[in-house]
């Protein structure tokens, strides 16, 4: 039987005793349906993870013997900062769980003149829980032990600021004559996705201006999603996993 990864905000430490409540107690208990003697593997965003042994389940709580702390290897040596704009629905939900599967090592969502989603301000601290939440099962998921790092949702102008000091910087436009075709080797790129609505005029120029380079993704026009996963995926093939693999 696969062993389950779960990820705590709290310190963990070879050869000691943990015990997890709510929340993540409730998940060990009734949903995963772990009992005494089931091994289980911990992380904290640390980069390693920690083996262990659950000792008690109870109702409110339980507890892990924490045995072994290993480095887990599966970042990207290439650090992708995607810059994401909100969306409606679930959409926003599964473009952070593929990026973070995919390896990106940062996300900022964004607000341009073409997203359509408002967001007050108590909505919007409810909403980033979630999405860390999201973040998070997609790490345990993967089997990352490292968290992207979400940043606050921004407007457009200082979202372009936020990766100043990439060595790439990338918008996708369908109006770009061009696809990405850069060799050299790079540690850090920044990716710009357009909203449902695409960006404006306007906004290219200013991304250019920036430092960003437009390039096409192909002869169709692709889906928010979809764009997503496809970019992401480029870059870790050219710059990332793949290559790193070669």
């Amino acid at each position: 039987m696969r062993t389950s990864r779960i990820f705590t905000g709290q310190e963990l430490r070879a050869e000691t005793v943990i015990e997890l409540t709510d929340g993540i107690a409730k998940y060990i208990r009734d949903v995963l349906r772990l009992t005494v003697g089931h091994s289980i593997v911990l992380f904290n965003g640390d980069g390693n993870d920690y083996s262990g042994e659950l000792l008690e389940v109870q109702k409110k709580s339980v507890r892990v013997a924490l045995q072994q702390k290993q480095a887990n290897n599966k970042e990207s040596a290439l650090q992708l900062h995607l810059l994401q704009p909100l969306c409606a629905g679930d959409k926003f939900d599964l473009c952070l769980q593929k990026a973070t599967e995919l390896g990106v090592t940062q996300i900022t969502p964004f607000i341009s003149s073409r997203v359509n989603v408002s967001l007050p301000a108590k909505r919007l601290e409810k909403k980033v829980r979630h999405w860390q939440g999201v973040i998070e099962s997609a790490c345990e998921q993967s089997g990352r032990a490292s968290l992207p790092q979400l940043n606050q949702v921004m407007s457009f102008q200082p979202a372009l600021l936020s990766c100043a000091d990439d060595d790439l910087k990338l918008i996708a436009s369908p109006t770009a004559t061009s696809t990405h075709s850069e060799s050299r080797q790079v540690a850090g790129i920044s990716c710009l996705i357009g909203p449902e609505g695409g960006f404006n005029p306007e906004e290219v120029a200013l991304a250019k201006e920036h430092g960003f380079d437009a390039i096409k993704m192909g002869p169709r026009i692709l889906r928010l999603e979809t764009a997503v996963i496809s970019l992401v995926s480029l870059l870790q093939a050219q710059h990332g996993d793949l290559n790193s693999c070669i």
